[in-house]
């Protein structure tokens, strides 16, 4: 250092001024902007679950949302110095065609996956049956197996009642009583009538209007396969003319 000349400050200086009696005052987030975030100099970060490095991908009321490659996502403030705002809008324009991408093939093998999870054999017990299936009044449908041409569930209806009247499009169904007295109307006005037990079968064809009922003293159980396509299961106001 030549003679005369003033030491450098220290750094830490930049961030204080002294006031009155030489006491220093901090100067505050208002003064230094929103520019201090926890991305890394080339606007990238790692990801805190994997490690892998997060990429800006979004922007949006002024927060950019990071993403890695196992699709994990985090929000950072956007940051207020230019050139650092600049790089990170950079790479939201370079990754979004990316991202575009890279989410339609990850898509199309959730897709994969899902269908050949379908074609796997399986164990199916009854709490994973589900009543997010077509319903008709007067009975309860618990789905079992639901693919491409198949429907498989099981059906209960309380003793004395019957469903409303309906049929399954192009499906046709096989019923088989398990439990319970189970009677079938349908044919023109409804007038065919089957009466069915334990071990019995019957057979519907498709778009054949009916209702099910149950002239027993216990709750009727049957087990339903249909073989089709297309909606499974249409409500009607009354039987077939």
């Amino acid at each position: 250092m030549a003679r005369g000349e003033k030491a450098p400050r220290p750094r830490s200086a930049a961030i204080k001024r002294s006031v009155g009696d030489g006491a220093p005052e901090c100067i505050g987030l208002k003064k230094i902007g929103r520019g201090l975030t926890d991305l890394l100099p080339d606007g990238t970060r790692e990801c805190e679950r994997c490690g892998l490095p997060m990429m800006p991908v979004a922007e949006s009321d002024g927060e950019v949302t990071l993403e890695c490659a196992n699709r994990h996502r985090h929000t950072v403030p956007l940051p207020s110095d230019p050139e650092t705002r600049e790089r990170v809008r950079a790479w939201i324009r370079r990754r979004g065609a990316q991202l575009h991408v890279q989410h339609e093939r990850w898509e199309a093998e959730e897709e994969y996956r899902i269908e050949m999870e379908k074609k796997q054999p399986k164990l199916i017990r009854p709490a994973d049956r589900h009543q997010q299936t077509g319903q008709t009044a007067g009975m309860i449908r618990e789905e079992a197996v639901h693919t491409d041409g198949l429907w498989a569930g099981v059906v209960r209806t309380e003793a004395g009642r019957s469903s409303s009247w309906h049929h399954h499009g192009t499906y046709e169904s096989v019923i088989y009583v398990i439990h319970g007295r189970v009677h079938v109307e349908c044919g023109p006005g409804g007038k065919t009538k089957f009466h069915a037990g334990p071990g019995d079968c019957i057979y519907l064809p498709p778009g054949e209007i009916h209702r099910e009922g149950n002239d027993g003293i216990d709750e009727s159980e049957i087990v339903v396969v249909r073989s089709g396509s297309g909606e499974l299961v249409v409500n009607v106001a009354g039987p077939a003319a």
